[in-house]
């Protein structure tokens, strides 16, 4: 028996022994539900317009406290059968501890912490809201969680060679090679990997564009064979400019090799599950990683573990140190601010007059991209 479920046994012991509960949301879950579904009130929309969106927050702070909500939103849908509003120090805990286990710093869980105590305090608050204000618990979770500042970690610096070994040898399965190979080649975040539609890769083969007719149809591709599109404005997707990434003719390979096999439904997302053929989601994804590099390339007391964002750091990585690209070419394909709009004080006036366009980066990215020899 773990100690969290030792002590939750223990605080147990104690309500029973004083006519209390560990619990005491749990009773109002039936209502809250009928009240979302039935009169169409969201209590936490309610949450964000009164004491988020109102305020004078930069767009980053609403974008997080607005992804913080639906993070929770997600974990309590995906693995309970509990209205959101009605959670417990136990629902808080286990919430956290997920993001902690998939390599998440201590202060981005105490963000995430942070905002859901807020949006209970004020439910506790309002009187309208059956929440008291002598139990919150997300409050209660920080209190029974590490969550002390400690060094951040560095990514693990893999060798190309070894990278190479794990795609060629140990990724077997079509759909997550292809998943993976992309996360690694366009630097994507796992959110956006799995929002990419067909109609945004366009790959010049006349067979795969006869059987997807929409494939590479995204106007911004017009002229812009061999390339990726990808918006900003979609939901999670966290860049702040929309980018059209080259596909290189190892990914376009992959890619292909997935298409002629994935499951033909009319589903307008390129990866889908493979069990039901939806729309894999960012968890999906992560797993996908975590299942072929770790244990090996686990965290360690120096490193974070390999998952999804790895490939992230290893592209941005490989460009501006490897291949020595100017920041603003690497900014391009990050997806990073780059010009334009008011000048803040993280960003130095020239920012605001540098203008990188795809066909800045194209021919040099594909002649100095890495390689995995697939």
């Amino acid at each position: 028996m773990n100690s969290d479920t030792n002590n939750h046994d223990k605080h147990e012991t104690i309500a029973n022994r004083f006519g209390r509960t560990t619990d005491p949301l749990a009773d109002y879950d039936a209502d809250f539900h009928a009240m979302e579904t039935e009169d169409g009130v969201d209590p936490f929309e309610l949450f964000l317009d009164e004491q988020v969106r109102n305020r004078d927050h930069s767009d980053d702070y609403i974008k997080n406290r607005e992804r913080h909500v639906r993070q929770f939103r997600d974990f309590m849908t995906g693995h309970y059968d509990r209205h959101p509003a009605c959670a417990s120090t136990r629902h808080a805990i286990k919430w956290a501890r997920s993001f902690l286990n998939d390599g998440c710093t201590k202060g981005t869980v105490g963000k995430k912490l942070s905002t859901l105590q807020f949006a209970y305090s004020y439910f506790g608050n309002e009187p309208d809201f059956p929440h008291k204000t002598d139990f919150n618990p997300f409050g209660s979770a920080k209190g029974k969680i590490d969550l002390s500042k400690e060094a951040p970690k560095d990514p693990r610096p893999i060798p190309t060679s070894e990278l190479r070994d794990v795609i060629q040898k140990d990724i077997r399965h079509i759909r997550d090679r292809a998943l993976i190979v992309t996360g690694f080649k366009t630097l994507l975040r796992a959110s956006e990997v799995c929002n990419i539609k067909i109609s945004e890769v366009h790959i010049a083969n006349s067979e795969l564009r006869d059987h997807y007719p929409e494939l590479g149809t995204h106007p911004a591709l017009d002229g812009r064979p061999n390339a990726l599109y990808v918006p900003h404005d979609r939901e999670r997707n966290k860049r702040d400019r929309p980018t059209i990434i080259p596909l290189d003719d190892e990914l376009r390979r992959v890619l292909l090799q997935y298409l002629l096999v994935r499951p033909d439904n009319g589903e307008s997302w390129l990866f889908l599950s493979k069990t039901r053929g939806l729309k894999m989601d960012h968890t999906n994804v992560n797993d996908r990683w975590k299942e072929y590099f770790r244990p090996r390339y686990g965290p360690t007391d120096r490193f974070r573990g390999v998952s999804s964002h790895y490939g992230r750091h290893f592209g941005t990585t490989w460009f501006k140190i490897e291949q020595d690209w100017p920041r603003d070419l690497v900014k391009y394909l990050r997806g990073d601010i780059q010009s334009g709009g008011e000048i803040r004080s993280t960003r130095d006036a020239i920012d605001s007059y540098i203008h990188t366009y795809y066909e800045d980066i194209e021919d040099r990215y594909r002649a100095e991209v890495f390689k995995f020899r697939i």
